[in-house]
Order: structure tokens, then C-alpha cells, then sequence
């Protein structure tokens, strides 16, 4: 399906920019509607933002961060089918978060047998981090968000603090209940999101069903449990994969003649030297890196130039190895501390203890403190922290501490931040866009990279804009020459 270039090599139909979820799931997409596949990706394996690397002291194998999927995210879990690796990655029978505070007191978030949307009601009820006219509150505050319009256009200028404010919620609700919920999954405060955002967290994750919100996580590393998977799949397939390839710039041919329409793109140049040509291109690329790698000329079209005003968020994670276990649960999550969410890697994974010791990950959203504090001084604090909460920490030796700081970890649901998320298709007639920060509707979370992927491949194989109704992966389509 290639067309032979005069050295011998081939331009591919699609060439891909950047091998991360939404890279990978545009691949997918094009290779089962009989596209030939190029994908450029600058480091050695597949994976993007969720990968695994060794830790040179234990030799180890951690995550960058620990990645968490909900039963709700149903694109994301599709794509894990069609890598072979459902089996990898636990997903709850039942929601059951466990939520302590500082003091040791603990209570928990969990789904009971009553129906949607009263299945929290149970645990809610017996919730000790909030009182009782908190909860009356929240309760009614639930209820509201469950019937309001997400789409009415200014809850998408106004934050959710201030639609909680405005729905009666106290300062205590928002930071021991609402914030528990939103500033893990959109990676900032609810100070800061748009309520339209918020809303959509709140409305497809507790209140969609009453399984909506079971948890999941991978059981091993992120390489073995998607980058790896990925990499054998689509060179199975016959994608031809470039690895360890930087993009140095996208090189756009003429004007069509007669039109002042932007040019298409018609090869990549990689830092190598090496030049790739295709047909069509999608970049799976961060928006900063894209708006980096565009042409002078295309890079000030005010399509492009909107992309400036996205943001990223911090995300710091702290791996600690302890000499003893220190603790039981598999995860739990902390009001009124730093540590957030502390997720047991030891248990998770099937690690002997008695040997390794325990492997916790402390995983801080919205850290943008925490990015900027040296190493050592992070490092001291939250050990204080584990000290504080685990008692048993106070007897156990650290045997290692890896602090892993991204700084650009995911894109900001600030309000209006959606008006600045393209669809797939742009003025370059051939060139498409997929990641999980364009218009798909949802956050910054690997269910909004698959979503994206699947948006652009299709935006490729009808030769236009994104369609609605993406429950179809795949299928049968047609295309001309």
C-alpha cells in the first residue's frame, strides 16, 4: 500500500509523531482499515508519559507514577483488551477506598448493593471525616451535581470551588470529600478546575453506576503492562516502529497551486538526519512540543497559536523501599496531610517481602510545591509524613527512596481551558492531532489519550473531522487514491 520513492524507501499512508497511549491507539485504528503504519517515537520504548525504568540502586523496576484507570473509562480498558494485557491491570469488583487522616483515624468511600446513585450512601453515612451537617450537604450537593447541565457554557467559565460554594457546600466538604475526588483525577485543586470539569468527574465516575468508579491498577510495571505489549503488537502487525528518533522539525511542501490554503505536510525530519515522508501525519505529540516542531509560517496560524494557552500540571512521586512491611491495605488515600495517595507496590505486584522489604509509592497531585523543594528536603518531609501515619515506619530502616518530579505531567482543566482543545483535524489538510489534551471531552488521564488516538485515526480513514460515536473501534471502512 506504500508508494516506492525513488531510493528505494517507501512513503507510508500515516506516519505517526510520538508512541505514547494515543500514538499506539491511532496505530491500532489505522493498521485494522489496512493502513501502513510509520510511528516515531524519540526514546527506546513505547509508552509516553507512562513508563517504567530500573532504579540503579536496587535494580528495581519502578514506575514514573503510579496510573490508576476506573471501571468508568471503558475506551482505556478496550485498549488494554486489544493488547493482550487485560489480565495485567486489577480493576475492583466493588469501589473501596480506604481514607485516613493524620491522626490514624480512618474511614473509607466504598459501593454497597444499593442501586446507583445510593450505593455510597452506606460508607457515606459512617464517612468520620466530615460531620453531620457536612454530610447533609454534600449529600444535597450530590444530587445537584448529578442533574446539572455540565455543558451550560459558564460552568466552563467558573472554577468548581465556586459552584460548590454556590451549592452549599463548607470548606471542610470541599477538602475532605470533593477535592479527594477531583484533584487526583484532573491534577489540581478544585480552587482551580473549571466546574464543568469537576462536574464530569463527579457525574461519570461516582454517580454514572454503581461500578462506575471501581478502581484499577496495573499489576506489574507500566513497560511490561503497555509499553512492551504495545511494541510486540504493532511490529506484529507490520508497523514499521523508529525508536530513539527525535523530531527535529515537520517540513511542509508548497501551496496547493491556485489556493491560499496552508501547505501539507510532507516529510518529517528527524534529528538523525533521516528524513520520513507520508501521506498523512498525526502527531500523538504534548502540545508544546508540537507548537516546537512546527514551521515558522504554520505555527502562527491562529489555530495553532491557541495551543499556547494551555498549561501543565506537577505530579511528584516517592518510591520508598522499607527493610519490613509498614503497611496492609493495597492503597489508601489521606485528608489533611501531603501524602495524598500511598499505594502498597509490594502487594500490588506479589512482592516477597521477607526478602525485598516493602515498596510504597506516595504519589502527590497538583505538587507544584513539591516540584520546586530539593530532593533530600522532599525526601525528609514525607518520610516524616509515613512516620506520622504508619507507626511501624518508626522501627523500620529505608533501604532506598527514588523521587520522580514531572513537571509537565498533564494539561490544566482551568476554566475556558476547553476552548483552547482542538478537534483531530487542522488547516493542514493532511496533518491530524491526537493526545489527551484535544477535545475529547475528558481529562488529562490515559482514557482521553485512547479516546484521542481512535479520533485521529478516524479523522485519517474518512478524510475529515473527528465523528461522534466512537464506541465502534475499528470496523470496516473504505478510502480512495
Amino acid at each position: 500500500m506504500a508508494e516506492p520513492r525513488p531510493n528505494g524507501d517507501s512513503v507510508a499512508d500515516v506516519v505517526i509523531l510520538g508512541g505514547g497511549i494515543a500514538g499506539i491507539a491511532a496505530a491500532l485504528e489505522l493498521l485494522d482499515a489496512g493502513f501502513e503504519v510509520t510511528l516515531i517515537e524519540a526514546r527506546s520504548f513505547l509508552g509516553g508519559r507512562a513508563f517504567s525504568f530500573t532504579d540503579r540502586v536496587t535494580g528495581l523496576e519502578l514506575d514514573n507514577g503510579q496510573h490508576v484507570t476506573v471501571a468508568c473509562c471503558t475506551h482505556f480498558i478496550g485498549f488494554l483488551e486489544r493488547l493482550g494485557v487485560r489480565e495485567s491491570w486489577h480493576l475492583q469488583d466493588r469501589l473501596r477506598i480506604p481514607v485516613l487522616d493524620r491522626s490514624g483515624r480512618k474511614g473509607k468511600l466504598a459501593a454497597s448493593r444499593l442501586p446507583s446513585p445510593f450505593h455510597l450512601l452506606p460508607s457515606f453515612i459512617a464517612y468520620p471525616h466530615l460531620g453531620p451537617l457536612d454530610k447533609l450537604r454534600a449529600l444535597a450537593g450530590m444530587m445537584r451535581a448529578r442533574l446539572a447541565h455540565r455543558n451550560n457554557p459558564r460552568l466552563e467559565e467558573i472554577t468548581f470551588y465556586q459552584w460548590l460554594r454556590e451549592n452549599w457546600q463548607s470548606e471542610r466538604a470541599i477538602n475532605n470529600l470533593w477535592n479527594l475526588v477531583v484533584e487526583p483525577t484532573l491534577n489540581d485543586h478544585v480552587r482551580d478546575v473549571s466546574a464543568a470539569m469537576g462536574l464530569m468527574i463527579v457525574q461519570e465516575g461516582m454517580l454514572a453506576g454503581a461500578h462506575s468508579a471501581d478502581l484499577g491498577y496495573a499489576r506489574k510495571g507500566l513497560l511490561a503492562s503497555i509499553g512492551r505489549p504495545a511494541r510486540r503488537l504493532l511490529e506484529d502487525r507490520g508497523a514499521r516502529l523508529v525508536l530513539n528518533s527525535p523530531v527535529r522539525q515537520l517540513s511542509c511542501g508548497p501551496r496547493p497551486d491556485g489556493t491560499v490554503n496552508p501547505a501539507p505536510v510532507c516529510a518529517v525530519n528527524l534529528a538523525s538526519g533521516e528524513e520520513v515522508r507520508g501521506r498523512n501525519f498525526i502527531s500523538a505529540l504534548p502540545f508544546n512540543v508540537l507548537l516546537d516542531l512546527l514551521p515558522e509560517e504554520q505555527r502562527a496560524l491562529p489555530f495553532f497559536s491557541t495551543l499556547k494557552n494551555l498549561q501543565w500540571s506537577p505530579i511528584v512521586n516517592l518510591h520508598i523501599l522499607y527493610d519490613r512491611p509498614i503497611m496492609r491495605e493495597p492503597f489508601c488515600v489521606f485528608v489533611d496531610s501531603p501524602l495524598q495517595w500511598v499505594f502498597n507496590r509490594s502487594l500490588i505486584e506479589g512482592r516477597p517481602t521477607d526478602r525485598e522489604g516493602q515498596l510504597l509509592t506516595v504519589s502527590v497531585s497538583a505538587a507544584w510545591q513539591f516540584a520546586e523543594m530539593p530532593r533530600e528536603e522532599l525526601t525528609e518531609m514525607l518520610l516524616r509524613e509515613m512516620a506520622e501515619v504508619f507507626p511501624a515506619a518508626n522501627i523500620a530502616g529505608v533501604k532506598s527512596v527514588n523521587v520522580v518530579k514531572q513537571r509537565n505531567a498533564t494539561f490544566r482543566c482551568l476554566p475556558g481551558a476547553n476552548h483552547s482543545r482542538p478537534g483531530a483535524a487542522t488547516p493542514l489538510p493532511n496533518l491530524y492531532m491526537a493526545g489527551e489534551w484535544t477535545n475529547t471531552g475528558w481529562p488529562s488521564t490515559m482514557e482521553g489519550a485512547v479516546r484521542s488516538g481512535y479520533s485521529a485515526a478516524r479523522a485519517v480513514i474518512d478524510g475529515q473531522g473527528p465523528l461522534p460515536g466512537l464506541e465502534a473501534a475499528g470496523g470496516s471502512h473504505s478510502r480512495e487514491y
